[in-house]
């Protein structure tokens, strides 16, 4: 079973002022993530306003500008198994039959941004990127993504089930950008337990969870794609 989305309200946007300074599985989402990761379907009815446990991973409040102009800019530290050339982390994940998840080693405990540009450079129409909040580990996190169709998804992962932040509508009505992107540039401003989720400076969602979205951030990648990732940043505010 598919789960699709439909737009929220616009609100006012949170102006982020930088601090300090330092850079460095589960079923694909194909037409966006529904039960669990490993294929099973929750049949419990569980909300989808539930949260998650808190998480045991305690992110540093730091500022990270990653531009990736150097094989030693690692800001999901230097395990991964992908290159860095090209001005790009090169996430190459058409072999792979599982999303990818990296959590960096920066994050939020307080309100601020956290922001990634990918380059699609073989994307299916409806495979997902996107940045990972809030995260305890790899089956525990929020996802605010995005397919090249033009559609968006918030969604949480709580243990490895899968469930819908937001409303649920007809997956054509969930198109708010133009089809076939090249590119995204994604950006969660949170402030508290709202966060303001922008594709290429265009407001699409104005996401409230009942507990403050601060944690581990990081970027997620489907299966069956390859985009270059060429930019990471976390700003937290003052």
């Amino acid at each position: 079973m598919k789960k699709y989305l439909v737009p929220a309200a616009v609100m006012p946007l949170l102006i982020l002022v930088p601090m300090v300074s330092s850079c460095g599985r589960q079923a694909r989402t194909s037409g966006f993530f529904a039960g669990g990761i490993t294929g099973t379907s929750p049949t419990t009815g569980q909300s989808s306003s539930e949260e998650m446990p808190a998480t045991p991973l305690v992110p540093g409040d730091t500022l990270v500008n990653c531009l990736f102009e150097t094989s030693l800019d690692r800001p999901f530290g230097p395990s991964i198994p992908f290159e860095v050339y090209g001005g790009a982390l090169q996430l190459d994940n058409r072999p792979g039959s599982q999303p990818v998840v990296l959590l960096s080693t920066a994050g939020l405990i307080r309100d601020g941004m956290i922001e990634a540009r990918f380059n699609l450079v073989d994307a299916p129409m409806h495979s997902v990127v996107g940045l990972v909040l809030r995260a305890a580990d790899e089956q525990n996190f929020v996802l605010l993504g995005v397919n090249s169709r033009g559609q968006y998804t918030v969604q949480e992962c709580r243990n490895g089930m899968w469930f819908t932040v937001m409303g649920l509508g007809s997956f054509e009505r969930s198109r708010l950008l133009p089809f076939s992107m090249p590119s995204v540039e994604l950006s969660a401003q949170v402030h508290g337990s709202y966060i303001d989720f922008f594709v290429n400076g265009q407001l699409i969602q104005v996401v409230r969870l009942r507990m403050p979205a601060m944690g581990v951030a990081g970027v997620f990648a489907d299966a069956g794609i390859r985009v270059e990732l060429d930019r990471f940043t976390v700003i937290p505010s003052l």
